[in-house]
């Protein structure tokens, strides 16, 4: 059925059921009541206008069909006449004033050409899919020597587990590498180590020995934090980290050192004392460090000491800020 002709259909029935409702509501038939007469009449007449009005639209937005109707005829009910007769309008007034948007030009892109100058400087897939590789000893092993050389670039912090675990691999190649590796990590940190403790006995101002107090803290905790350190060595790493930073804080400067409060608050969880570490992160954000960057170790003492509300505000709080992608599957365990 063409538009015009359902148009010519519908339209006396409406404008004949929208009059009878109008004219039931000051006119009720005798042994019915007044609004329920008036209701029934006019759920009627917007059934009919719905219809009516649905074929005015332009055809794009009659799809829905049943959406349209039901839309129409919520309309036609409550503002009668007015409210799908603006519904048509509207709809007309948007599909001829729309704007006309700009066409997207394509075009072919030709295959890129190979540059062989730039292969020593492509990393290959470091990541963690490498490393599910490399510990895979059901994997072929030239396959593992090849992502133990392509994790080579990562820090140690992320790869020392693994590399430790290698140590009792079944492989010699593979053992021999990750030793070799380790190994290499250590005495560059270690060499450095013993440079900064040269220094240290020739250093004869204050604000030397405050830097060099303060680096040979870092370098120790550094085998700490890169999982270098193992066993006595551990503690032993651990113990003149934090007697290079107490002699650092004993210095005039060393004080009002917000990073050397940091580093005594992450040595003292280092050694599973939380009580200790709280004092030193609260004196830290005294100092004016960024609250947001000492919100993880906040958490993490919060949760050793058995506060665990206030390590699910914490945690809460940094989920706020922008934090590391190590960071997002904690934010989401305390947060869901």
């Amino acid at each position: 059925m063409s538009d015009a002709l359902a148009i010519l259909l519908v339209l006396p029935l409406a404008a004949l059921l929208q009059g009878a409702a109008f004219w039931s509501a000051f006119h009720p038939p005798a042994g019915l009541g007044p609004l329920a007469c008036f209701l029934a009449l006019q759920a009627l007449a917007a059934a009919a206008e719905a219809l009516l009005f649905r074929r005015l639209m332009p055809a794009a937005q009659r799809e829905p069909s049943r959406a349209a109707l039901l839309h129409l005829w919520a309309l036609s009910f409550f503002v009668p006449c007015a409210g799908g007769l603006l519904e048509v309008l509207a709809s007309v007034a948007g599909a001829r004033l729309a704007i006309a948007r700009e066409a997207r030009a394509t075009d072919i892109v030709g295959r890129p050409e190979f540059v062989s100058h730039l292969v020593s400087r492509v990393s290959h897939a470091a990541g963690t899919r490498v490393q599910a590789r490399l510990a895979n000893r059901h994997a072929a092993t030239g396959d593992r020597l090849a992502a133990l050389v392509a994790i080579q670039q990562l820090p140690t912090r992320t790869t020392g587990t693994l590399l430790r675990e290698l140590l009792a691999d079944p492989v010699d190649d593979l053992r021999l590498l990750a030793y070799g590796m380790l190994d290499q990590a250590e005495n560059e940190i270690v060499n450095r180590i013993f440079a900064c403790e040269e220094a240290l006995t020739r250093a004869s101002t204050e604000a030397e020995q405050l830097a060099l107090h303060r680096q040979l803290a870092e370098l120790h905790f550094e085998l700490v934090y890169q999982r270098l350190a193992q066993g006595d060595v551990y503690h032993h790493a651990i113990a003149e980290a934090e007697m290079h930073a107490r002699r650092a804080q004993a210095l005039a400067q060393g004080e009002r050192d917000a990073a050397l409060c940091l580093l005594l608050a992450r040595l003292a969880l280092a050694r599973d004392r939380a009580d200790e570490a709280t004092p030193l992160l609260e004196r830290a954000r005294e100092l004016s460090f960024p609250r947001e960057r000492l919100l993880p170790w906040l958490a993490e003492a919060a949760f050793r000491q058995g506060r665990h509300t206030e390590a699910a505000a914490i945690v809460g709080e940094l989920a706020r800020h922008a934090g590391t992608p190590a960071l997002k599957p904690v934010i989401d365990y305390w947060t869901r």
